[in-house]
Order: C-alpha cells, then sequence, then structure tokens
C-alpha cells in the first residue's frame, strides 16, 4: 500500500482552479413557497442549503415559480452574493433576518478569506464605485478599489478579469462555473414557458421509474445543451400543481421521473428531492 509521505501536503491546504462550466446548462425550477409557514431561522437555513446544493452541483439558474415568495427568492440571492459584497448591493430586510445562519458556499466567485480556504481566480466579483470615461473604480473585495476598463454605472455589480490590465468583462466571459441566477416566474405555467429550449423534466412520485430512461434523458439532455429540473411543494407535488393550473403533464414536461423507485420514507421532502436528481444528473450527463 502506498503511504503518504509527510512531504505531501493534505488535500484541504493544495490550491485548485475553479471547475469548469457544465457542458450541459442546468436550471433547477422550485416552487416559491416551498418553506412557507414554518419557523424563519430554520427556513432560512434549509434555503442556504440549497444554496450549496445548487452551487455543489454547477447548477447555472434556479427558477422561483409561484406567489410568496420573499423569502425564496432573497435568500437564494444573498447566498449566491459574495461576502465581501453584501453589505454594498444588499439592503437590509426582515426577510434577511436571519441570514447569517447560511452556510458558505465557497463557489469560485465567493474568494476565500486571508486564512481561508477555497478557489484561485484570476476573476472577481465588485461593485462600481464610480464610473469615468472608459473605466471605472470598482470594489472587488482587495481591501482597496481598482481601475478596470469598461463601462458601468455607480453600485452596479460587475465581473472583472483581474489579469495584465484590469477590465470588466461579461459574466458569460468567464471560463468557469460562476454561481448561479435567481429567476422568477407568477406560476408553474409561467416557469414552464420561461423554460422553453430546454429539456423539461418533471419530478414525481408517480413517475417513471429513473433507471428506465436515464439514458434517454442523457441522450436528450446532451443533444438540446439545457435541462430544466422542476419540483413540486411538500404536501402537493408538480404534476398536481400542474393538473390545477390547466397544464398538460405530458406537452408541459418531456419527462415526469421518480427519482427513488422504492424510496424508504413515505415521502421525499422537496430539500431533498434537488441533491438527489442533481446527482444523478451529474453522473448521466457530464
Amino acid at each position: 500500500m502506498e503511504r503518504v509521505g509527510s512531504e505531501q501536503r493534505p488535500e484541504e491546504s493544495v490550491a485548485r482552479r475553479p471547475p469548469p462550466k457544465p457542458s450541459v446548462k442546468r436550471r433547477v425550477v422550485i416552487p416559491s413557497n416551498i418553506f412557507v409557514g414554518e419557523d424563519q431561522r430554520l427556513a432560512t437555513l434549509r434555503l442556504g442549503l440549497i444554496a450549496r446544493y445548487l452551487s455543489i452541483f454547477r447548477v447555472e439558474e434556479v427558477l422561483v415559480y409561484g406567489e410568496d415568495g420573499e423569502l425564496t427568492v432573497k435568500t437564494l440571492r444573498y447566498a449566491e452574493t459574495p461576502q465581501y459584497l453584501r453589505r454594498k448591493v444588499i439592503p437590509l430586510d426582515r426577510a434577511l433576518k436571519y441570514c447569517g445562519v447560511i452556510p458558505p458556499l465557497q463557489s469560485p466567485h465567493h474568494p476565500p478569506s486571508l486564512r481561508g480556504r477555497g478557489f484561485v481566480c484570476e476573476y472577481r466579483e465588485g461593485v462600481v464605485l464610480r464610473a469615468l470615461k472608459d473605466s471605472v473604480l470598482v470594489d472587488v473585495g482587495l481591501g482597496r478599489p481598482i481601475l478596470a476598463r469598461g463601462v458601468a454605472r455607480p453600485r452596479e455589480r460587475v465581473t472583472v478579469l483581474l489579469e495584465g490590465e484590469p477590465r470588466v468583462v461579461d459574466r458569460s466571459e468567464v471560463p468557469y462555473y460562476w454561481g448561479y441566477a435567481v429567476l422568477t416566474a407568477p406560476d408553474l405555467r409561467g416557469a414552464v414557458r420561461a423554460c422553453e429550449g430546454f429539456l423539461r423534466v418533471a419530478t414525481s412520485r408517480i413517475g417513471e421509474p429513473i433507471g428506465r430512461v436515464a439514458e434517454r434523458i442523457a441522450e436528450d439532455a446532451r443533444r438540446v445543451g439545457k435541462v430544466a429540473v422542476f419540483f413540486g411543494e411538500r404536501e402537493r407535488g408538480v404534476i398536481d400543481r400542474a393538473l390545477e393550473e390547466g397544464l398538460e403533464p405530458r406537452e408541459a414536461f418531456h419527462y415526469v421521473v421518480n427519482l427513488v423507485p422504492n424510496q424508504g420514507t413515505f415521502t421525499i421532502r422537496t430539500e431533498e428531492a434537488i441533491p438527489i436528481a442533481l446527482s444523478i444528473l451529474e453522473l448521466l450527463i457530464d
């Protein structure tokens, strides 16, 4: 058996480059009332864990559908924002009363503190302090503002390439996974409409066992290049919600799948189904 020599550094201390963007774009679609009515502190923590799942599996967009989504939308956006920018771009809000319980994402666009751990990257997120003629003064969390080429408005959040002469770049230019965007839709019908062009996969206990359709989903996802995974509420599945809104599930979704056909619990909560679905997708398409 090969021994780990004393000259080798622990895995946790090795600087790592950020992961690449996923080959197939991933969008997670969740109900806005996922934790409505629950203790706000606990709900905030659970939303923070969902933010971690989205980041772990390189989800680039989360679409929140339905009313009563203030806590869900604001918490997910707060979690995605780098720590050093939060006070500058996110105003005080009662919905974020317990934001201190949100675990750190440690995503590529969340650089580590001086003694922390994280990815080493030549890009950083920043907020514009002042706009000049063809450049901007940007706070990128380095202790003092930097001057970067580009055009942007004061208080606007921007992505900056630090190599050479710093410049503002479009987020899409970053070759790494760079966090998720939070989108909204008024209802499930609106969410389905917003996912036109995506391979749409709904999760449901009454769906087709994932093992029977896994290969087809993988092939279709690679062909389309974008996949959206839909989740329902704890007490009302996505198929029930679709029928209530007058949607025909076979037309709204390309696949309706059961992720755990022989589940050992009576129900699987949405916050439990999300990492299950994303880990299966990771295995199938990347």
